[in-house]
């Protein structure tokens, strides 16, 4: 305000509410011209002021709206590039942040807040659990627990500390000797030292660096493993082709022998007969071939069951009976697959399927055929991806097939 007024105080109106009135009359004409030209000059130096102020302002508000617009393109090279980077190894965690935000917007601001009253289990009559068949009541499971050291999902460094072996570092980090000294190019006559760096996989297995000719299945032959194992665990979409450079965590590998290659893992029986399973009570074998590329582990939450393209595409039984909840395509690599409730805590997912037979709310009974096998979404090859969950809880499903 000060700088307001030395702006224009030699402007201001001289001692207008001085003039005296009495004298107003003689040289009036004089006087009001005085008045006027004054008043103008005033409101004259006003608005040049608040004119300059503006400007000064709008310089001000592009300058940032063009700091702000740079910001923002950097940012979102940056966010690209590490997408880019993580090849899809961000997809589930985004997903999940996303299904997370969604959830807390429902129960922040949904009609559920309102409830005047949840149902507890202990307000359940014992009377009621004595006289229904629906209630499935706890069992032994087959659950796999998981370490927490054994949750990574990348490698890391881990400096030698004094006493320290390769085998007391393996038991540590749950990893294999041979595994610490496959990765870290070490052999049975080297010495550990005090400060030396070693790279830890982050789960029992190895890390491959893709070189020129490498290719999904000939990465799974030479380290013994199911190519599947290596698409899901890395959350490789497109299994056709590798990046140069790009390092793959094997699960499960075994070191690879220096003449004779290891020969796969998984066992190939001959085709059974396209016919429709035994249909009986619990679970059933929810396809024709017996070919399992895959079993259940901590991290592959099913078991696959494949078959050769030379056999063409075999049905797709449900494995019980029940409702279907989903029958589409599955962005997160699934692909196109099935998903039924059976009505007492028990799901089953039926995934990578070529054709879908059902519909959504449709009624399914045990062994009728809901599609074909197939080789949709993130997938090596033809086979369907066998979940059984209960309370949303994945499962071994070789537990409960009858």
């Amino acid at each position: 305000m000060k700088r307001f007024f030395k702006f224009i105080g030699h402007l201001w109106p001289q001692r207008i509410s001085q003039l005296p009135l009495g004298g107003f009359k003689p040289n009036w004409r004089e006087k009001f011209k005085k008045t006027i030209s004054s008043s103008t000059l005033f409101f004259q130096a006003v608005f040049k002021y608040f004119t300059k102020k503006l400007r000064a302002l709008g310089r001000f508000l592009v300058r940032s709206i063009v700091y702000v617009t740079n910001y923002g393109v950097w940012f979102k090279a940056l966010i690209i590039k590490k997408l880019i980077w993580s090849r899809g190894r961000l997809g589930r965690p985004i997903a999940n942040v996303i299904v997370l935000i969604i959830a807390f917007m429902v129960f922040t601001f949904g009609e559920i807040l309102s409830s005047k009253k949840f149902v507890n289990s202990q307000e359940i009559s014992p009377d009621y659990l004595s006289n229904v068949t629906d209630v499935v009541p706890n069992r032994n499971t087959a659950t796999t627990l998981i370490p927490e050291e054994r949750k990574r999902a990348v490698s890391f460094t881990y400096t030698v500390e004094g006493g320290d072996t390769l085998s007391g570092i393996g038991e540590k980090f749950k990893i294999s000797v041979d595994a610490i000294k496959y990765v870290n190019g070490l052999t049975d006559f080297s010495v550990l030292t005090v400060g030396d760096t070693l790279t830890i996989p982050p789960i029992s297995g190895l890390i491959h660096a893709v070189e020129e000719g490498d290719t999904l299945d000939s990465i799974a032959e030479k380290y013994s493993v199911a190519p599947q194992a290596i698409a899901d665990f890395n959350y490789i979409l497109d299994t056709s082709t590798l990046a140069i450079g790009t390092e793959l965590v094997i699960p499960d590998a075994k070191v690879p022998a220096q003449v004779i290659p290891l020969a796969p893992s998984f066992v190939v029986q001959p085709p059974l007969a396209f016919d429709v399973p035994n249909l009986g009570d619990g679970f059933i074998w929810p396809t024709t071939t017996r070919i399992i590329t895959q079993y259940f582990a901590w991290y592959h939450n099913g078991t696959d069951i494949a078959v050769p393209w030379s056999w063409g595409m075999p049905p797709i039984f449900a494995s019980s009976s029940g409702t279907v909840t989903r029958a589409g395509w599955d962005p997160w690599g699934l692909g196109l697959h099935v998903r039924i409730d059976h009505g007492n805590g028990f799901e089953t997912v039926y995934g990578h399927m070529s054709v879908i037979d059902v519909g959504y709310g449709q009624r399914v009974n045990q062994g009728q055929v809901l599609g074909l096998m197939g080789s949709t979404g993130r997938s090596s090859g033809p086979h369907v991806h066998f979940t059984i969950n209960y309370n949303g809880v994945p499962q071994d499903p070789l537990g409960y097939i009858n």
